[in-house]
């Protein structure tokens, strides 16, 4: 099971704060990405200009990783600094 979290306007869209996802065939960012714009719709603009940030476990990654049963991914927008 791998816990997917929403932070920001991102949850706005998906309607939640997390969820868990049992995709089986689910091995990294990349597919979820597609998985993601297949169950939200909303989200592909974001996804396809690169707006969304990821971090896997605590994590912020830049490109494309692994996922593995039990991680937890966040899904948030870019932060701004001040």
């Amino acid at each position: 099971m791998i816990k997917i979290k929403y932070f920001a306007w991102i949850k706005d869209i998906t309607k939640s704060e997390h969820e868990n996802l049992n995709y089986s065939n689910l091995k990294d960012i990349n597919e979820l990405k597609k998985i993601l714009v297949k169950k939200y719709p909303k989200l592909k603009k974001f996804i396809d200009e690169d707006i969304i940030r990821f971090s896997i476990n605590q994590e912020y990654i830049t490109e494309n990783k692994k996922i593995n049963l039990n991680d937890e991914i966040a899904i948030f927008p870019p932060v701004s600094g001040g």
